[in-house]
């Protein structure tokens, strides 16, 4: 969010701002994550192995399970997903990033990567006891995703969404570097504006503010359109979140920045001289270490064993998805 967009309402934003030029914000910056493949999987941060504990708990979550992955990237999530044994399908729009997660699982029997999107992938209905997406389900069509998600799911099943939200703990919102990381910002990326940080208790308020899981979503990541009242299919969602920190040095801290969709999207040499000037600070005002602290969200829901106008949705969904394909290219592996 720009800094115009009001100050107030982005201090409670738990993700980096987009630029504000995007003409389809969903797809440039989807696509953005597979050109920069190899950085993506060496720089972006992995989530708390109690994420899986609590899946396997909610969800039964064993080597009998079939599991669907949304948006499974270079394979970090799934790599958690993998020890509880349950067969794995990926879905991965990006080819380079499907390559590195077909790289990273090849020693993983149970888990098959597709090159696909989520709405274009042809796949049986009740084939999956949880169908899971981990920080990608902001970049799925919501007026198809959580539709086809229940269509999917056997009844009973489980939606699981995951997300690391940038916390306000930790060395990198240390005022002698803040305020100087502000100014190159206005100085470099006014389209961005402000990356300001949400606390673990507004994150942890958003999360658990009630509503179904579509709501829940628009609230704790990117809100790229409004959510579609999903109660008829979901029960109330199962919230948990996660505080953890991360410590990096100088190189590490600005390839996790590069990572992100909004420093990525810049112009390179712009991007690269922040980058620098960044390093700058860090190197003068923390001596060249920062800790950052993640808030990992986890939100679960069951499947309705059935819900009011069934067919209805289905045959809606088979609409949304052929437009869907119509102008999302994909490529099977």
């Amino acid at each position: 969010m720009a800094e115009d967009g009001g100050t107030a309402r982005a201090k409670c934003l738990p993700y980096v701002p987009l630029p504000g030029d995007l003409i389809d914000p969903r797809e440039e910056a989807r696509a953005v994550f597979d050109r920069i493949a190899v950085l993506y999987d060496a720089a972006r941060p992995g989530y708390p192995p109690e994420v899986l504990a609590e899946l396997q708990t909610c969800c039964n979550l064993g080597p009998a399970s079939q599991v669907l992955e949304i948006g499974c990237g270079s394979g970090q999530a799934t790599r958690l997903l993998t020890a509880s044994g349950a067969a794995i399908q990926g879905l991965e729009p990006g080819p380079a990033l499907a390559d590195l997660a077909r790289e990273n699982l090849a020693g993983s029997h149970n888990v098959r990567i597709v090159t696909t999107t989520f709405e274009a992938a042809d796949e049986k209905p009740g084939a999956y006891d949880l169908i899971v997406s981990a920080t990608a389900f902001h970049w799925t069509d919501p007026d198809v995703s959580f539709a086809k998600a229940a269509r999917l799911l056997r009844p009973g099943g489980s939606l699981a969404l995951v997300t690391n939200a940038h916390g306000s703990t930790g060395t990198h919102t240390d005022e002698r570097v803040a305020q100087p990381i502000r100014d190159l910002h206005r100085r470099f990326a006014p389209e961005v504006g402000s990356w300001t940080f949400p606390t673990q208790e507004d994150v942890r308020a958003r999360a658990e503010a009630g509503g179904d899981i579509a709501a829940v979503w628009s609230r704790v990541e990117r809100k790229l359109a409004e959510p579609p009242s999903v109660s008829d299919l979901f029960e109330p969602p199962l919230v948990s979140t996660y505080p953890w920190m991360a410590s990096y040095d100088r190189p590490g801290h600005l390839a996790m920045l590069a990572s992100q969709s909004s420093y990525a999207l810049m112009n390179p040499t712009r991007r690269e001289r922040l980058l620098e000037a960044v390093g700058r600070v860090i190197d003068e005002r923390l001596g060249g270490t920062v800790t950052k602290e993640y808030i990992t969200v986890l939100a679960i829901a069951r499947r309705r064993v059935a819900w009011s106008g069934d067919v209805r949705a289905v045959n809606t969904l088979g609409e949304a998805e052929g437009k869907s394909l119509s102008r999302t290219p994909t490529v099977d592996t």
